[in-house]
């Protein structure tokens, strides 16, 4: 075999090794809340590097002590996020889950694609049941989203245009606050713990 018939297996070997699917195994028995039918492997990666199939988002610790009724000594998972990837994109549900002494659902967030737009419902447990859907149009050149708080009847509605750089914020028809376009995930989480008093006093004028 010459030099060169070498060289050329040689780069074969790590070329296939490189761009081969991977794929992690994981200790089930850390996790409480799987679907029966999850597998054994996940994690995976095509020849092509983008995410494939059931994906767990999570961090081993260590519990030095046994507290009864609580966590036992040993590895643990405090809480892990995981759903399903097709070519890099995360498709159905994705779930977050509350993992040690009490085991719940603390988040869902659904996907759903079409040939322009995309879009995001998710619902999570503070104080009660917050919902909030988001509406990607034309490569997040335009933005939609609605969020309702627990307890609350009227969502807080954003609309957001990049080609002009601007967002505004309404409630019930009345507008709260314009921002900056690049502004919206910041100013979209904060319609779920602020605006009490802007509420209000929409509410009120709307009697």
């Amino acid at each position: 075999m010459t030099k060169y018939s070498k060289t050329i297996i040689f780069f074969l070997l790590i070329y296939g090794q490189t761009f081969s699917q991977t794929c992690e195994k994981f200790d089930r028995k850390l996790f409480h809340s799987l679907p029966d039918n999850f597998p054994d492997s996940i994690n995976c990666k095509d020849k092509f590097a983008k995410k494939q199939g059931w994906w767990i988002y999570y961090k081993v610790q260590y519990n030095p002590v046994d507290k009864p009724d609580e966590l036992e000594k040993g590895d643990y998972v405090q809480d892990y996020f995981y759903g399903q990837y097709a070519d890099d994109r995360k498709i159905g549900t994705w779930h977050t889950v509350m993992n040690v002494h009490l085991i719940y659902d603390q988040r869902e967030d659904s996907y759903y694609y079409s040939q322009d737009t995309s879009r995001v419902t998710s619902w999570f447990a503070d104080g009660g049941f917050n919902e909030s859907d988001i509406l990607y149009i034309k490569d997040s050149t335009i933005i939609k989203s609605t969020s309702l708080a627990a307890k609350e009847k009227y969502p807080i509605c954003i609309d957001c245009d990049k080609k002009n750089k601007i967002c505004i914020m309404t409630y019930r028809n009345e507008t709260i606050k314009k921002f900056p376009f690049d502004s919206f995930g910041t100013e979209f989480e904060k319609t779920f713990f602020m605006y009490d008093r802007d509420k209000k006093s929409i509410d009120k004028k709307q009697q």
